[in-house]
């Protein structure tokens, strides 16, 4: 059998094994319906297994342990060893929803305010409660195991938007701003947090959203929910990945609004708990201009501007050639003079004396400009020679035997 063909089988094999994967879900809306939507739509290359969790530590512990491939999380603040992001997927928003009986005028006094649902634990709802209680040098507050055993007082939970299901059983309860949403966000206490947690970021919760927990705008904190995947999953895997998730983003947002929302995403180089995997960070930088295209114009400029600089160089030195031969011309011309002069009858003594300072400033001349030997060098020196010759009573023709 052909090695070549037995190359190509064993590349066969081992793409199928790659396309393989395991993905990892909250078992909480959207995580279900937005798994279904990629195990359908990916293209068929991509065996997409999804299995439900209760929580996120099992999430976790999963992808830490090599269980799953893939999974939807929302980031963390913490790095997870050998965990990588292939793409962000949605935000999950803060609900901050308080009794209407209980008055606070800051997170702290919200969470003082009695029994807290927070999510379950190691969620970053039940972690970011415990950190601002912390900050605010609240008491630690009464984190419920679940929202039903005990009546919440406070429900601290991220999420999507709330359906209207949950709207029924809410009566009773107000939505909270965490500062003044028609302010300056930048000054604002949520960026505050923002700052201290860098996973978060603020966001607004517009006017009437809610109707029947708030008329007005709420300033609140969002996550993103990311595509995570193991660190060693295959580079070309990832990046058709990234860029089939990429083509799937309007289909995304018709499943879950939020994932439409541009405000709500990270900036390209904000800070990161999960380091982009090298897969989805080619595919992120595609578009960016190679080094060649970066520097182009800079490189075009350098050009014109060195190509001046010779032209200029040239000319100039072109321009210096001709003055230097344009003044030994005029020796030259002396010369001639001298030689009518001596026709004329002059005395040859006082032709001599001439010609030889003629010469006396062609040679000073020289070694001034560093002129070279030319023919019009050449042509004065035999001129003047010849010349000195005749006023000495000699022939040229016996100098030239």
């Amino acid at each position: 059998m052909p090695r070549w063909f037995l190359a190509l089988a064993g590349w066969c094999l081992s793409a199928d094994v790659l396309a393989a994967l395991t993905l990892g879900i909250h078992s909480d809306e959207p995580a279900p319906s937005l798994g279904k939507l990629l195990a359908e739509r990916l293209p068929a290359a991509f065996d997409i297994q999804l299995r439900p969790f209760d929580d996120v530590a099992s999430i976790t512990a999963a992808l830490a342990s090599g269980e799953l491939d893939l999974a939807f999380l929302e980031e963390p603040l913490e790095p997870t060893p050998g965990v990588t992001t292939i793409s962000e997927l949605y935000p999950a928003a803060l609900h901050i929803l308080i009794d209407e009986d209980h008055g606070a005028d800051n997170i702290g006094q919200v969470l003082a305010a009695g029994p807290v649902w927070a999510g379950t634990p190691g969620g970053i709802g039940y972690t970011l409660a415990m950190h601002l209680a912390t900050d605010y040098g609240t008491p630690a507050p009464q984190l419920l195991d679940d929202p039903w055993s005990t009546v919440p007082s406070v429900y601290f939970i991220f999420g999507g938007l709330l359906p209207q299901d949950a709207l029924q059983r809410l009566d009773g309860y107000r939505l909270y701003s965490i500062g003044d949403p028609d302010g300056n966000i930048a000054a604002s206490i949520a960026r505050g947090v923002a700052l201290r947690y860098p996973n978060l970021r603020p966001f607004v919760f517009p006017a009437e959203l809610y109707p029947s927990l708030s008329k007005a705008p709420a300033l609140t904190l969002a996550v993103p929910t990311l595509l995570v995947g193991r660190e060693s999953l295959d580079t070309e895997l990832v990046y058709d990945l990234a860029q089939t998730l990429d083509h799937l983003a309007p289909e995304i947002a018709s499943v879950y609004p939020l994932a439409g929302v541009e405000d709500v995403h990270h900036a390209p180089n904000a800070p990161r708990a999960l380091p982009w995997h090298q897969g989805a960070r080619r595919y992120r930088d595609r578009e960016l201009p190679t080094l060649v295209e970066r520097y182009a114009e800079f490189v075009g400029a350098s050009v014109t501007v060195a190509l001046a600089v010779i032209s200029l160089g040239i000319a100039f030195y072109r321009r210096r050639r001709q003055a230097r031969k344009d003044r030994l011309d005029t020796y030259y011309q002396q010369a001639l003079a001298c030689r009518q002069h001596l026709r004329d009858g002059e005395q040859p003594g006082r032709i001599a004396e001439r010609l030889r300072a003629l010469q006396e400033e062609v040679f000073e001349l020289l070694i001034a400009e560093r002129i070279d030997a030319d023919s019009a060098l050449i042509a004065f020196l035999n001129l003047s020679n010849q010349l000195l010759l005749e006023t000495s009573g000699l022939q040229p023709e016996v100098v030239k035997r």
